[in-house]
């Protein structure tokens, strides 16, 4: 029987690996021992995992469902960084599912706490902007796309990630033909 430390590290790592049954399977077990030790911290962190081993097999009803169930703990116990982690993964995936108006305010939430956060969390930031730009755009909302883009931009150029920034140029570019 392995410990929820080491399930969790077995998960991460076959992620890592690109072996997502391997991943899945670990989180899956993690989800079931910390359910029954009652370790919602645990918990909620293997929801995460287990919502992420799902949606790189493209299983997106089942991502949404686990990383929705891990939002309720991190809305009970914290920290805020995890929640809006959480937030906005639910949100990509319900993206990604064509439901931009059930990302939308899961978006704002995590926005919201990403700025509250501050200089910590200018990357995570960066990628809800991405997102909430991706659902403005979808919904034809062009001038409120650009001003994400543009703001997404400006984050990742201070983080240094070039793919970010080009991502963000040609979206731009093609927002203003």
């Amino acid at each position: 029987m392995h410990t929820l430390k080491e399930l969790l590290a077995r998960g991460y790592g076959a992620r890592a690996e690109n072996d997502p049954a391997e991943s899945r399977a670990a989180f899956f077990e993690a989800v079931r021992i910390a359910s029954l030790e009652a370790d919602r911290s645990a918990l909620a962190e293997a929801l995460c995992g287990l919502a992420q081993a799902e949606r790189d097999i493209g299983a997106l009803g089942p991502a949404s469902h686990q990383y929705a169930n891990a939002t309720v703990l991190y809305r009970e116990i914290g920290p805020p960084a995890r929640l809006a982690y959480a937030l906005r993964h639910e949100a990509d995936v319900l993206r990604e599912m064509c439901r931009p108006a059930e990302a939308e305010p899961l978006y704002l939430e995590a926005e919201i706490i990403y700025r509250k956060l501050g200089g910590q969390a200018i990357l995570d930031l960066a990628n809800t902007l991405r997102g909430l730009a991706l659902v403005n755009e979808s919904k034809g909302n062009t001038d409120q796309s650009k001003k994400l883009w543009n703001e997404a931009r400006k984050l990742y150029a201070d983080c240094n990630v070039e793919a970010g920034v080009s991502e963000c140029d040609k979206k731009l570019s093609q927002l203003t033909k």
